[in-house]
């Protein structure tokens, strides 16, 4: 059925003839659809507005709204009431989940003199939102989910609070037992700092935010400029699960009645943990008399760092939290598709924060927010995509990734048999300088979609597409894509803007006032996203062939298995040789090379087929199915060793970092752990995703030349 759509912006498209050659990443469309898929894309883009971006940015970023608060209740109406508004399909996803709240906190140094600590940012009066009403609601800083109790302690420093840090100081002699650790921020995810201070023995641990890394190191702080000042706090969870959502209900949906684990079987933070400024943390460090810090473990304070207070610094550390069941939801709107409803593409950002959320994460709802009215505009016009797209506002990511993963766990079977892909804009406007992060199967059809995006302020008229890099990086852990990707099997992108001089992460800074201050009034990076993901979504939405590459399945595959290699060697897992992957890694190397030229080969034919007419609603359709299938490939029941939840072989997310990709994890989890009895299991599993994958590609060969046999008979 040929794509009309009533739009005056079709007036600027130049007209394609069916013999021209296919503009970037439209292959998949008979040429007779064409000039109607740039006039859409064309409608997308007009549709994205500087002003509506500005608007719902402040309706949803002027009061603070932790999870589970009333902040976040007024956030979640708003949102269901705007994509009403937009004639869209509202689902409210309730949810009951472990959430904590700060009730006392305190921080203390205690010898050779009393002093206490701030626990909360300086208010300023330059900023509106920090002087207003709403000050009364932000909180002490605080980490969610530490453990509450009180300590008095000598102290040990740890640079980052990395697992290597504390081998470290093991190596050096420094005992961290009966002690209060205190760590800068950066490196990895701030749960693992506990983690690994509790297995050192630590009894309390603060983590601090370094000037050197954040603040004057790296810019002017705010007010005056957007680097962290001297009381900035960042706030966040210190989860470390074996998996992620709720604590309390793994692989099942936390409703208010679902069966749920008791809180002694949870692996909960064990320490209590406090984060403060560098103000604070000066305090500390600068009476520590132990012996001098490593090199590289100097950060940015006017003082050496030292590896132990001494005998005569003592510091106290009381936390207490609230642990109890919180509402919060999910909101969802859906533009129903017209012709495959049951097909689904999905956009989303949190919609919780750790206070106003102007950066974090309210920056990539606005740009959901703007995708969706642009979609809504284009339905309104005469046109409804192929498949349906649904926009997202996730609650409660900032503790836990929590909401995104109960809406999948609560239709897991569903996300699997019909999300064609899934595109996460979390704090996703900073700047105008794009990244993205992306499963391989969808990276082809990025790079063309943002062909059609226009790079803010580039003199020459370029586009996003010319002046990225072009490079992706991997999908791995923090944020919304790790329930779709991990569990689901789905192929997702993250995809973003940053470059802004500053930083107000997990701050009380995260404000309207910091946000248009630094990253600037215009909204040029957010307009810049929401085309982004109007765009990407569309080629998915709309064509009539699912642009998934299964080609770069198998060549990313051999690109992992490189690096392990490397990593392999260089650690003395594997023994050194010429090769370019180590002898271990050869077979599954090989099934990757063959699945690789097999899929380059069809993927041709698939091509041909969409230019020659070959392709009925019933090829279609088994088609996409097919290529659907393959990321479902990578799916395994018994999920990564120790962590069973994370059942994608393909990608996890690192398990000492928290944040970085795991790609290939099973795998890296034998190198990390030299594990050879874990390499031995990995290697069959690696080769049956690549056999399933391989039947995938010659039922998709059967379906083209099935199809193209019936051309043939009706032809005649």
């Amino acid at each position: 059925m040929p794509i009309t759509l009533v739009s005056v912006a079709a007036t600027a498209v130049l007209s394609l003839s069916p013999q021209e050659n296919a503009p970037p990443g439209l292959e998949a469309w008979p040429p007779e659809q064409r000039e109607a898929q740039l006039a859409l894309e064309e409608a997308l883009l007009a549709g994205i507005e500087p002003a509506s971006l500005a608007e719902w940015h402040e309706k949803i970023a002027s009061v603070p709204h932790d999870a589970g608060t009333p902040g976040d209740q007024l956030v979640v109406e708003t949102l269901a009431r705007r994509f009403a508004e937009l004639g869209l399909e509202v689902e409210t996803h309730e949810i009951h989940v472990l959430l904590p709240r700060p009730v006392r906190a305190e921080l203390e140094v205690i010898a050779p003199e009393r002093i206490s600590l701030p626990l909360k940012e300086l208010r300023l009066e330059e900023d509106p939102y920090t002087a207003g009403d709403h000050w009364k609601d932000i909180t002490i800083g605080w980490n969610a989910y530490s453990a509450s109790g009180e300590v008095t302690a000598g102290v040990v420093y740890a640079n980052f609070g990395r697992k290597e840090d504390f081998e470290t100081l093991r190596e050096l002699g420094v005992d961290c037992t009966g002690k209060i650790v205190i760590a800068r921020y950066g490196g990895n995810y701030r749960g693992y700092k506990e983690k690994y201070a509790c297995e050192a023995g630590a009894v309390g641990l603060v983590i601090f935010t370094d000037p050197k890394d954040s603040g004057y190191g790296r810019g002017i702080p705010y007010p005056e400029g957007g680097y962290a000042n001297e009381t900035y706090i960042q706030r966040g969870s210190i989860l470390t699960m074996p998996y992620v959502g709720d604590p309390t209900t793994p692989f099942r949906e936390s409703t208010k009645d679902a069966a749920r684990l008791a809180l002694d079987e949870i692996e909960l933070p064990r320490i209590p943990v406090q984060p403060v400024g560098w103000a604070a943390a000066q305090e500390i460090l600068g009476r520590m008399r132990g012996e001098s810090a490593p090199g590289d473990w100097q950060g940015g304070l006017p003082l050496r760092y030292r590896l132990s207070g001494g005998d005569d610094l003592k510091v106290r550390i009381r936390v207490q939290q609230e642990f109890a069941l919180r509402k919060t939801h999910n909101v969802l709107g859906t533009l129903r598709g017209s012709e495959e409803p049951e097909k689904e593409i999905l956009i989303g950002a949190h919609h919780d924060a750790w206070g106003f959320g102007a950066t974090d994460s309210q920056s990539g709802t606005i740009a959901v927010l703007e995708a969706a009215k642009a979609w809504s505009l284009a339905a309104k016009a005469g046109y409804r995509p192929r498949r349906s797209i649904t926009f997202a506002g996730w609650g409660a990511e900032e503790y836990g990734i929590i909401g995104s993963v109960e809406y999948v766990e609560s239709r897991i079977e569903t996300i699997r048999e019909n999300v064609v892909c899934y595109l996460n804009l979390d704090m996703a406007a900073t700047g105008t300088r794009f990244y993205a992060s992306s499963s391989p199967t969808l990276r082809e059809a990025i790079v063309a979609a943002l062909g059609r995006v226009p790079q803010p302020g580039d003199e020459e008229g370029r586009s996003v597409g010319e002046v990225w890099s072009g490079r992706f990086g991997d999908m791995g852990g923090g944020s919304d894509h790790v329930g779709f990707i991990a569990l689901g099997g789905v192929p997702c992108a993250s995809l973003g803007g940053g470059g802004s001089q500053g930083t107000s992460y997990h701050s009380a800074y995260d404000t309207l006032h910091w946000y248009r201050q630094v990253v600037g009034d215009d909204y040029a990076a957010a307009r810049m996203v929401a085309q982004a993901a109007a765009m990407v979504s569309a080629r998915y939405a709309t064509a009539p062939v699912l642009p998934i590459d299964p080609a770069r399945i198998g060549t990313e595959t051999q690109r992992h298995l490189e690096r392990l290699t490397t990593r392999g060697r260089d650690s003395g897992f594997f023994e050194d040789g010429s090769s370019s992957v180590a002898t271990e890694f050869r077979a599954i190397d090989a099934a990757a090379r063959s699945f690789s030229e097999r899929a380059v080969a069809l993927r041709s034919e698939l091509h041909a087929a969409c230019q020659g007419g070959a392709l009925g609603a019933e090829a279609l359709a088994a088609i996409n199915r097919e290529l659907q299938d393959l990321d479902r490939c990578w799916l395994h029941d018994e999920g990564i060793p120790e962590r069973p939840w994370f059942q994608n072989l393909y990608a996890a997310s690192d398990e000492t970092s928290g944040y970085a990709p795991w790609i290939l994890p099973a795998l890296r989890y034998a190198v990390d752990h030299r594990d050879r009895n874990a390499l031995r299991d990995a290697e069959p599993r690696y080769l049956a995703v690549f056999a399933r994958s391989r039947a995938v590609l010659e039922a998709l060969a059967e379906t083209l030349s099935n199809a193209d046999a019936q051309r043939i008979h009706t032809s005649r």
